[in-house]
């Protein structure tokens, strides 16, 4: 299922990185392959349900640095605006008290608030934005970072 899933947030990504299809007509997903290993035990995945219907998904892995990242969220399409993920952030995210380090790109609408309210209902605003360099490959990354009380 994850699989599946991540088949189509890949899709969405593929048009801010350029990403092709493979010749079987699938996209990679290094974050679901390096989870599917089970060598990192630190590393989470959780679908998203909505009226006993997948919804979409959450991935954490340990962050740089200490503490714990979103490596991948996606929610479908039909879901997107209506809470479902905000609700699905906040559950996994109080799932994992310390220190969080949440990655997301700016050029994706609405990102930037969507991970500020989380942060928000999560840490109060005792939380930090900052922006990450410049990588060749692939747009930039913005970091909302916070601390969640145990």
């Amino acid at each position: 299922m994850l699989g599946n899933l991540g088949q189509l947030f890949r899709h969405d990504l593929s048009q801010w990185y350029g990403h092709l299809p493979n010749d079987d007509g699938t996209f990679n997903d290094r974050q679901l392959d390096r989870f599917l290993t089970g060598l990192e035990p630190d590393r989470h995945a959780f679908l998203i349900t909505v009226g006993g219907r997948t919804g979409g998904y959450v991935m954490t892995a340990p962050a740089e640095g200490g503490g714990t990242s979103i490596a991948a969220f996606f929610v479908v399409r039909a879901l997107r605006r209506t809470g479902v993920g905000r609700s699905a952030a906040i559950q996994v995210i109080s799932r994992f008290p310390g220190r969080w380090r949440i990655g997301f790109q700016r050029y994706n609408p609405g990102v930037e608030a969507f991970w500020s309210a989380v942060a928000t209902e999560v840490a109060g605003d005792k939380w930090e934005i900052t922006d990450g360099p410049v990588p060749e490959t692939r747009p930039p990354d913005t970091f909302i970072t916070f601390i969640l009380a145990g």
